[in-house]
């Protein structure tokens, strides 16, 4: 049958249907096995083989897809163990980075980044989130615009189809706010108003608020810049750079942007003024800071006023003092006190620690108050090396209340992990003020001094580190600014801010009311202890004082509608409006300095026909002379306090005024400017600069000769021709820093090329 020729191919007789077809080979492998025989594997067999994972490898890739910032130092690590051998790196890796530093990250990185599905409508904005340890100034300003603008076409687009629905405003304005409000909540940052949203007890007025900071670039800009900066500063910290061996207080990045933000603040200052708006008058915008409590020197001095008159008020009225330290437990601590890794760490922040003590603060208060225990002092707060928080308060209250409050404040201290090891002797302590040993002043005085400028700590050492204290002061400030951690705060007495604005009247000739003058002359007299009693004593509530401040309200005082108060006097609650006093007379603003007179337009070092442009032929940079100077068309020259930096700080109405002048002034300008016509020959100057240069073989133009003489550099072959005080000056290139030009280094490369081919050829045929 099968020997049977067909005519044609159609004639052959099909197989049946149905009928028995001898199946294909199952795909597969065939591999080479270790004894020379092949042997061929089926995808069954493939699945059935089990192959470890090498997780090794996963780490590494983990690791080098970390920030830069946190990479550095494990890197350096994985170099040295890997020279030890795979197997040693792959141990170090798994057992070591993933298990105690790699979790770290993971904790701190779910804190800030979007967790959980993403709303679709914020999907386009999700790798630019993820990509937010990376950004730059750029890229945070991109994210900020891009984020308020999707916030606020969901805003619209909410609130159009709720008024064509149900045609009530207020109803759609909390709906759009509700949309934004849910979207922003996927950002790990805070809502401003959801929790009166979410209690239904927001108002249209209020959201409307809202909704204009969350469709704000640069609300949203400073929200991204704070959040970038705490996150890489949190990362550092649980990645173990931030000790008493290494960087203590504050990692050093985050050191080295507090000195540069406060020198570029100092700078700032010394280019701005302070105008008096009705008068015009102008006061040095920097002196004023120095002479405020934004001077360090002066906050140290109020606050050590403030607690020796705490002092002088106990001692008169018998009352005893007491100096307590509060610690958060050891799961709030990334390091031991020996600046090792602590692996009980949570992957809490400062900022985490600082709401936890609070919250301790409030509920021994709370029970302190049930129990009639009042007192008066101040807390300082304070890092460990680690940057996790600590309390040192320093109280005063009666004698016998001094072993119920420590009772009371030891058991909420302790209401938080305990039992663990160590508690009780690190989480809470209290030591009584003696005055054989020291007043109570001196008690705190260190920490005061530590936490603001290092007044008098020059040979003094921190505790913790073994560094100078003066040194670690900067660190320590570096720290509460990046956290937004308040250091000092007083506790009972009379506020402050009534004190200082007491003080700004100073020598004025007043008539005041009985209630007001006692305490003016307290205050002016820099006695704490007379301004608190003269308010009504150290535990005084605040419905009670004689002397309060009295505010300003301006309705929609700001760019999202808020109403702003500001402080514009203080008055007497028991004489009533009558009794106000105005302490705030003046209305200033912050203007740019004016440059100092006499200084206008150029100032050159030659007299004679027009200055010639740059000649062509100029292959150099000229250098920069103290002479020019480029005025504005108002005949003022531009100095460092009108530089761009400044202008972008001012506001839209200030700019359009500041071009409006601008414009003016140049127009001014120009119809007074006539053109002088040509010059038809050189000056006696000129001439002799021109000889010169033929004596060199240079055959220089007119133009050329003016160019030199205005101040432009030449290059001639290997000579730099300059004109400095009416001479002509003949450098060498290398002498006077130019660069060669480029034929020259074209030359200089193939002769180097010509001399190395000889070298070659000269080795080969050694060979």
């Amino acid at each position: 049958m099968s020997d049977t020729v067909f005519p044609y191919a159609w004639n052959a007789p099909r197989p049946a249907i149905g009928g028995f077809k001898q199946a294909d080979a199952a795909p597969g492998i065939m591999y080479l096995t270790p004894d020379g025989n092949r042997k061929r594997l089926s995808i069954a067999e493939l699945a059935e083989t089990d192959e470890a994972p090498d997780r090794g490898r996963a780490v590494r890739r983990r690791l080098a897809s970390l920030p830069h910032f946190v990479r550095r130092m494990y890197a350096q690590k994985l170099e040295q163990v890997d020279r030890k051998g795979k197997q040693a790196a792959d141990a170090w890796l798994i057992n070591t980075f993933e298990r105690f530093v790699l979790s770290r990250i993971d904790q701190v990185n779910e804190q800030y980044l979007p967790q959980g599905v993403m709303p679709a409508a914020l999907l386009p904005l999700r790798e630019q989130f993820w990509r937010l340890l990376w950004a730059g100034k750029r890229e945070l300003k991109r994210l900020a615009h891009n984020l308020a603008d999707l916030l606020g076409s969901e805003f619209n687009r909410e609130f159009d189809f709720q008024m064509a629905c149900t045609s009530d405003s207020h109803f759609s304005t909390l709906s759009g706010y509700g949309r934004m409000g849910f979207l922003a909540n996927h950002l790990k940052t805070s809502v401003p108003c959801w929790t009166a949203y979410c209690k239904e007890e927001l108002e249209a007025e209020d959201a409307l608020k809202a909704v204009a900071r969350l469709q704000s670039p640069q609300w949203w800009l400073n929200r991204l810049r704070r959040m970038h900066a705490r996150w890489r500063e949190h990362l550092m910290v649980a990645a173990g750079y931030v000790h008493k061996k290494s960087a203590p207080y504050c990692s050093d990045p985050c050191l080295q942007e507090w000195t540069a933000q406060k020198k570029a603040n100092r700078e700032f200052l010394k280019a701005m003024e302070l105008e008096d708006e009705d008068t015009g008058e102008r006061v040095s915008l920097i002196d004023k800071v120095a002479g405020s409590v934004a001077n360090p020197a002066n906050r140290r001095r109020e606050l050590m006023a403030r607690m020796r008159g705490f002092e002088d008020l106990a001692n008169e009225a018998g009352l005893a003092g007491a100096f307590f330290t509060l610690t958060a437990p050891s799961k709030y601590h990334s390091m031991q006190y020996d600046g090792r890794r602590n692996n009980k760490y949570s992957g809490a922040s400062p900022r985490e620690t600082q709401k936890y003590l609070c919250k301790v603060w409030a509920r021994t208060r709370a029970a302190w108050l049930r129990n009639g225990i009042r007192v008066f002092g101040f807390r300082v707060v304070e890092p460990h090396h680690d940057e996790t928080p600590h309390w040192h308060l320093l109280l005063f209250m009666r004698p016998e209340h001094i072993e119920p409050a420590t009772t009371i404040f030891r058991k909420h201290a302790m209401r938080e992990d305990g039992n663990e090891p160590g508690a009780a002797e690190n989480r809470f302590e209290m030591k009584p003020i003696e005055k054989e040993k020291g007043s109570a002043t001196g008690y705190i005085a260190k920490y005061i001094s530590k936490n603001i400028d290092g007044y008098q700590l020059d040979d003094d050492l921190d505790d913790e580190t073994g560094k100078p204290l003066k040194e670690m002061a900067r660190r320590v400030s570096a720290w509460a600014s990046r956290w937004a951690i308040r250091q000092f705060q007083q506790i009972g007495g009379a506020p402050v801010t009534v004190w200082r604005e007491l003080r700004r009247l100073g020598d004025r000739e007043l008539v005041l009311h009985p209630e007001i003058e006692p305490v003016r002359q307290a205050a002016d007299s820099s006695a704490w202890d007379l301004y608190v009693s003269a308010q009504g004593g150290p535990l005084v509530s605040r419905d009670l004082l004689r002397v309060r401040l009295s505010y300003e309200v301006t309705e929609n005082g700001n760019l999202y509608g808020d109403d702003v108060s500001k402080i514009s006097g203080v008055y007497s609650p028991i004489r009533g409006p009558e009794s106000l006093i105005h302490t705030r007379t003046t209305k200033y603003k912050i203007v740019p300095k004016r440059q100092a007179d006499g200084v206008s337009g150029f100032d050159l070092d030659f007299s004679g026909g027009p200055a010639a442009p740059r000649s062509s032929v100029n292959n150099c940079t000229r250098e920069p002379r103290e002479v020019e100077k480029r005025a504005d068309p108002g005949g003022t020259v531009m100095n460092d306090s009108a530089s761009w930096a400044d202008i972008g700080s001012l506001s839209r109405k200030e700019k359009r005024v500041i071009a409006q002048r601008l414009s003016e002034a140049a127009r001014v300008t120009n119809k007074r400017i006539k053109v002088r016509p040509k010059a038809s020959s050189m000056t006696e100057q000129e001439k002799q600069i021109s000889e010169l240069l033929a004596l060199r073989g240079v055959d220089a133009s007119a133009g050329m000769v003016r160019s030199l003489i205005s101040g432009a550099v030449v290059a001639f072959g290997d000579q730099v021709l300059t004109v400095d005080e009416g001479r002509l000056t003949v450098r060498n290139r290398t002498a006077a820093g130019v660069q060669r030009l480029p034929s020259q280094i074209v030359e200089i490369k193939q002769q180097a090329d010509d001399l190395l081919n000889r070298m070659k050829r000269a080795f080969s045929a050694q060979k």
